[in-house]
């Protein structure tokens, strides 16, 4: 006995199994991959806004802070554990990471501080920021921490890898600097 191919699946020969064989040989067709939106590293750009939209990251939980596609991916990925910790210590440093800034979170008691208030010391490395990302972060800081809690202090040391290319020229008369 032959196996019976896709577009012969019904065993009747009338018009509506036909109909039904031919749709179901379309269905096969279908790159079932646009499906799974959920694969964030596979998923394509366009859709990352809307995920960072369904995982609720959008504005001041972050989205405002990402730059490439990298950091949209990972604070999509995890969006999930940030929901989960909000409001601790483990949350702020935790977003600051999925940015790649190392940041250290002071509590009051760690330096005999007003309680509940604590400071946010940030380690920038070859990372420019100017007035709208500082207030992003402030914002993103505020999203993530206590309720109850008050930002005291957000402390940003910056530090830039750079190859300076000095050369002088000395003149009897005078000296001339270039760099």
């Amino acid at each position: 006995m032959r196996a019976k191919s896709m577009n012969e699946i019904t065993p009747l020969n009338d018009i509506s199994s036909k109909v039904f064989d031919e749709l179901f040989s379309r269905l096969q067709d279908l790159d079932t991959d646009a499906l799974l939106v959920y694969l964030i590293d596979t998923v394509d750009e366009s859709a990352l806004v809307h995920l960072a939209e369904q995982f609720h990251i959008m504005g001041n939980e972050g989205w405002l802070l990402t730059k490439t596609e990298v950091e949209k991916r990972e604070i999509i990925k995890k969006a999930v554990e940030l929901h989960r910790y909000k409001g601790t210590k483990y949350a702020l440093v935790k977003v600051l990471n999925s940015f790649n800034i190392n940041g250290e979170i002071q509590e009051w008691f760690e330096y005999e501080g007003n309680p509940y208030h604590f400071k946010v010391n940030i380690f920038l490395q070859n990372y420019a920021y100017n007035q709208k990302v500082f207030e992003s972060l402030k914002k993103m800081i505020e999203e993530y921490k206590n309720v109850r809690s008050v930002l005291e202090e957000i402390s940003i040391e910056s530090q830039f890898d750079a190859v300076l290319n000095w050369a002088t020229y000395t003149n009897a008369e005078n000296e001339i600097m270039i760099g």
